[in-house]
């Protein structure tokens, strides 16, 4: 019996170094908890063979021609076609159709500022009630209502990139999409010089200098959105740059979401929210940022 105890521990010590030596462990994210949705790759292992409608408004808004271009040039996981509202609401009830479409947020509680997110949404029996039916795959945040910060448009490809990769995973059977489920993350390779530009307006934490470079060993740096978007334009290898979406600094009680995103492979590798309070403003916290140095320097280990 001893030695069956023995074995029995020793097996699940090996399991947990394992575990521990895989960092893409914990480069996970929680996202959206209040839906649940459908899951498993029976039920949506046929998204490459059916039509995605892209649903947009058709008003020629600069949001939506960037939109359909961001769709053209880099959407390759399915065949798809662009549609308006009024088509949406047609064949929204249609459960052989998915939707790529930008939304207000349907799971948002009434009290939050409005808040717009790109959705890939499959069709529903039950959507003419209510949208929320829909089963919801994933959901990457734009901007809140009548913001007039167009900086996300330098990330729309990148979006479409980090939808299609999530989408993969399900195709595929690695991930199910739950509501409140995880949402994998690329690994970070050790051995690629990895470097972080930050928005120098993403940062909630202004952090000494000293301590910024204690940080980040010289790896991360603050920059304009002007050098962000040269970075993301000229896919500068091995560079990560930051974003984040929020209201307003007075908006106490809003989401704040901040991501990290390749420049050169259009992967997000970080996603975390927090709710904003007057100590918590809009933007990477203290605790982020210490988050983040373990990711990228090469004392990082797996918690």
């Amino acid at each position: 019996m001893k030695k069956i105890l023995a074995t029995v521990l020793s097996l699940i010590a090996c399991m947990s170094a394992s575990a521990q030596s895989n960092p893409g462990i914990d480069m996970e994210i929680k996202q959206f908890e209040e839906k649940k949705v459908d899951s498993g790759r029976e039920y949506y292992g046929d998204i490459p063979a059916r039509i995605t409608k892209v649903v947009v408004s058709g008003d020629n808004s600069m949001t939506d021609l960037l939109f359909r271009n961001a769709v053209e040039e880099n959407w390759n996981i399915s065949p798809f076609e662009f549609c308006s509202m009024e088509e949406f609401d047609r064949i929204k009830t249609d459960t052989s159709y998915y939707f790529l479409m930008r939304i207000d947020k349907m799971h948002r509680r009434t009290s939050d500022p409005v808040m717009e997110f790109v959705c890939f949404l499959k069709g529903n029996g039950k959507a003419d009630k209510s949208l929320s039916s829909m089963p919801e795959l994933i959901a990457l945040p734009l901007f809140p209502e009548d913001d007039g910060n167009d900086r996300v448009f330098t990330y729309l490809p990148a979006y479409m990139n980090i939808i299609q990769n999530y989408i993969q995973k399900i195709v595929d059977g690695r991930i199910y999409p739950l509501g409140h489920g995880n949402i994998h993350l690329g690994s970070l390779n050790k051995s690629r010089k990895n470097r972080i530009l930050f928005n120098s307006s993403d940062l909630a934490y202004k952090a000494p200098m000293q301590t910024f470079e204690r940080l980040f060993r010289g790896r991360a740096e603050t920059v304009t959105q002007e050098e962000i978007d040269r970075a993301m334009k000229d896919a500068a290898a091995g560079t990560l740059v930051s974003l984040t979406v929020a209201p307003p600094s007075e908006g106490k009680g809003s989401w704040c979401y901040k991501m990290l995103i390749s420049a050169d492979t259009y992967e997000l590798y970080y996603f975390k929210r927090h709710r904003i309070t007057p100590k918590k403003g809009p933007g990477f916290l203290k605790s982020d940022l210490r988050r983040i140095s373990k990711l990228i320097t090469p004392e990082f280990k797996a918690q």
